[in-house]
């Protein structure tokens, strides 16, 4: 039996490190499939500060917001004309949105049972469903009052912002922070 050589040692370094390396690259980009959109942001308009804040995709408005009266804080649908995105002077709410106190606690309790690994024992409804739709309340920044996502102000108020234009005629394009 011979004792090994330079070369096998190389050898065996050099598949020591693309294990290595497939496991690393393993890793990162697994966590990513594994959370889905966890990490992803949204945005949120505190009402009393009249300011947007950015908040984890799964919070539930109302959300305690920033400043002023706690449980102040709505999802705030962001836009801007595409190549401004990144300008906070560019950016328009489209619209706001928020859930009645019967939905959030459904969405809630479906997102415990969730993390917590267990099944959800109730319905889940689907997201265009009637209850849904009916208990997710929208409204332009400037309206004083909440509409049901189903009702006709309700679809104003969520789709007024795709007739804006911008200098060169162009859509406006949903913001994430």
């Amino acid at each position: 039996m011979r004792p090994p050589n330079s070369t096998t040692w190389k050898l065996a370094a050099a598949v020591a490190l693309a294990v290595f390396a497939v496991a690393f690259v393993s890793e990162r980009f697994g966590g990513f499939h594994r959370t889905g959109e966890e990490g992803a942001g949204v945005w949120f308009y505190d009402q009393s500060a009249k300011r947007l804040y950015a908040m984890p995709r799964d919070t539930l408005p109302p959300d305690k917001g920033i400043g002023g009266p706690s449980g102040d804080g709505v999802r705030a649908v962001v836009v801007a004309f595409r190549g401004e995105q990144n300008d906070p002077r560019k950016r328009r709410i489209a619209y706001l949105e928020s859930y009645t106190p019967e939905l959030k606690q459904l969405l809630d309790q479906i997102r415990t049972a969730h993390v917590s690994g267990q099944p959800f024992a109730g319905g889940v409804p689907a997201r265009n469903s009637d209850f849904v739709q009916t208990n997710t309340l929208v409204k332009s920044v400037e309206d004083s009052a909440w509409h049901a996502a189903s009702s006709p102000e309700g679809q104003r108020a969520m789709t007024a912002w795709r007739s804006w234009r911008g200098p060169d005629g162009q859509a406006p394009v949903i913001c994430v922070p």
